[in-house]
């Protein structure tokens, strides 16, 4: 049984909600769950840019914002790669180390302008750890078909789906987490 499971779907479908959900109902198990999570950071209801939380350490970095900064750019935001490898890639490489189970969220256009965010989702490709992985949907990122071929699972959310999706995440976490 392959460790490695995958989310997908359009933006904004739910991936992060259904995502934050499995982990506060793996940690109500007692598994320990590390990684990153993203979200959405807003200002008067208006989306301004993305945030990293390190689940272990609770420590957060903007992962990308609205301006005129320096930094790749995607859409209208400007990506911060040292967000990404001060926060995020270490977050990774210590729960593969330590954690039952590691979280990456996500693996799309913004994350994959970092060397060092790319080494660690490699590293975890190699793991024999049990892995809940945000993949963006139309990424056709030489990375992204590497995780999609080794992947154990792909869960497809939608809106509709989303919360439905928890138990039976949950499951196959809880199932691969048995069979080791």
């Amino acid at each position: 049984m392959r460790g490695l499971l995958i989310i997908t779907g359009a933006p904004g479908a739910g991936k992060t909600t259904l995502l934050s959900r499995v982990v506060e109902r793996l940690r109500a198990r007692g598994v320990r769950v590390g990684g990153i999570l993203s979200y959405e950071k807003r200002h008067s209801g208006r989306r301004v840019g993305f945030e990293i939380l390190d689940l272990s350490s609770g420590e957060r970095g903007m992962l990308a914002a609205e301006s005129h900064g320096l930094g790749p750019r995607v859409g209208r935001y400007v990506v911060n790669l040292d967000t990404l490898a001060r926060v995020a890639a270490p977050s990774i490489l210590e729960a593969l180390r330590s954690a039952d189970v590691t979280v990456i969220d996500e693996v799309g256009p913004m994350e994959l302008f970092s060397p060092d965010f790319r080494r660690a989702v490699e590293a975890s490709l190699t793991s024999d750890k049990t892995i809940l992985m945000v993949v963006h949907e139309k990424s056709r990122d030489p990375l992204v078909r590497r995780i999609r071929e080794a992947a154990g699972d792909v869960v497809v959310v939608d809106p509709a789906s989303r919360d439905r999706l928890v138990d039976l995440l949950e499951q196959k976490v809880m199932e691969r987490l048995a069979a080791k």
